[in-house]
């Protein structure tokens, strides 16, 4: 594509992304339920929120007796208070984990707190619900494990580099009466179950809930941190993740890569287990090492996966007149339709690569928009087919609040231009809320 103009580009300044995080580790230090390396697991799951975008000041920690029963419930409920509408959350659990079931076969999860009693799935299921009636995206990760039956009733010794995750009390230890209900393990009826998650937040939620084992397996602390967050600390801080080459990390290249660290480190059996949207960006390329960028090969998948991050409650449609445009004759003729006012910017991958933010440009510079529908592009400049061949891309992204994408960009025509790279597809994914069309594709042949 070429500019049919030129112009001097403003550019505004970038509100903070609205992203908070929540971590809350226990070791149980001083009872007979001490886990290794839990302090570490803080430290990774700290480094995990800020390349998800989370900053600094957004992070709150809590560890050890600020975690009792009440303690984690009132974390929880400050937590959602210290939330706006629209933000996304990152929670971070590394601790025990407990299951029982009664009479009726139905399973009880809980997280097992420093006081060493139950924050079962049902309060949890709560607390979830409470979150997602403000967040625009929940996410949590469960570095516990919540096996029963069979799995409990035979764990392995403990060592130094394998200490189980499962909280055991004397009853099941003992062979008691009571063990002989304890069947979670098997039971596949679980109504408040964690592994639920999915299904708490409302339908315009984005929601995904990783675990560190099925419900079947034991998962393991270490000395050097627990083997999940290590996992996922590796997979979201390096490139390896990246399977696909669009500068971002999401949910199922996660589950991949950090199934892969396991199964290559360790030699006992222990699955992550995701539930919800496996589609959700986790990561980005990069991102915590100031100043790093790494090319991506395959961005317009980097549109497509920041489309399906996108806010559901937020609609973007974008209409192409003519998806296949003739080299030096034709033009690009497109509108957008939103049910709500915000700021509005085109993203397009040409055909040879190179991204560009097609809106704002030097010419056109105001791109706060009402609800409705709009004609692009404006009166004042026009972009034609220039090739090469192939096939180009263009979505529309609609915040609620001014950003800065072009910053640094070079500048071609009025257009702000660059290779494509991590450090873009950072930018435009570390965003609290916005809303995005779908990625249209434009052929441009001779």
């Amino acid at each position: 594509m070429a500019i049919l103009a030129s112009g001097c580009l403003c550019l505004v300044n970038p509100a903070q992304a609205a992203n908070h995080a929540l971590i809350m580790t226990i070791d149980y230090n001083g009872t007979p339920n001490y886990l290794p390396g839990i302090d570490k697991d803080g430290e990774m799951a700290v480094t995990i929120a800020k390349s998800m975008g989370v900053p600094g000041q957004n992070i709150q920690r809590m560890s050890n007796h600020g975690l009792t029963l009440t303690g984690m419930r009132d974390a929880l409920l400050n937590f959602k208070n210290s939330i706006a509408d629209g933000d996304k959350v990152f929670l971070y659990y590394s601790g025990h984990g407990y299951q029982s079931s009664g009479t009726d076969n139905k399973c009880t999860e809980s997280l097992v707190t420093s006081d060493l009693k139950f924050f079962e799935d049902v309060q949890l299921k709560a607390s979830m619900e409470d979150l997602a009636a403000k967040a625009s995206q929940v996410v949590m990760f469960n570095d516990s494990c919540f096996s029963g039956g069979a799995a409990t009733k035979n764990l392995p010794h403990a060592s130094k580099d394998a200490v189980p995750k499962v909280y055991v009390n004397a009853a099941h230890k003992s062979g008691s009466a009571a063990d002989a209900d304890y069947v979670c393990g098997g039971a596949v009826n679980k109504e408040f179950g964690f592994r639920a998650l999915g299904v708490v937040a409302r339908k315009q939620i984005q929601t995904l809930y990783v675990a560190a084992s099925a419900d079947n397996e034991i998962s393991f602390a270490s000395p050097s941190g627990s083997w999940a967050t290590q996992a996922w600390a590796s997979c979201l801080t390096g490139g390896s993740a990246d399977r696909d080459g669009n500068g971002i990390v999401d949910g199922k290249e996660l589950q991949t890569c950090s199934q892969a660290f396991i199964n290559n480190r360790f030699k006992k059996q222990q699955t992550i287990t995701f539930v919800g949207n496996e589609a959700l960006p986790m990561s980005f390329v990069g991102s915590t090492r100031d100043g790093a960028s790494t090319p991506v090969t395959n961005s317009n998948r980097t549109l497509e996966t920041l489309r399906a991050a996108a806010d559901s409650g937020f609609p973007v449609s974008l209409s192409i007149t003519s998806p296949r445009l003739t080299i030096g004759r034709d033009l690009l003729d497109f509108s957008v339709t939103t049910q709500q006012a915000g700021y509005l910017y085109l993203l397009h991958v040409a055909s040879d690569g190179k991204f560009y933010v097609l809106f704002p440009n030097q010419i056109d510079q105001n791109n706060y928009i009402g609800a409705g529908t709009h004609r692009f592009p404006r009166p004042k400049w026009a972009i034609a087919a220039q090739g090469p061949v192939g096939t180009s891309y263009i979505m529309a992204y609609l915040t609620d609040s001014a950003k800065d994408f072009g910053k640094n960009f070079d500048v071609e025509g009025p257009f702000a231009v660059d290779n494509a790279n991590s450090d873009i597809a950072r930018k435009l994914g570390v965003v609290a809320r916005y809303g995005a069309s779908t990625v249209e594709a434009i052929e441009e042949v001779k």
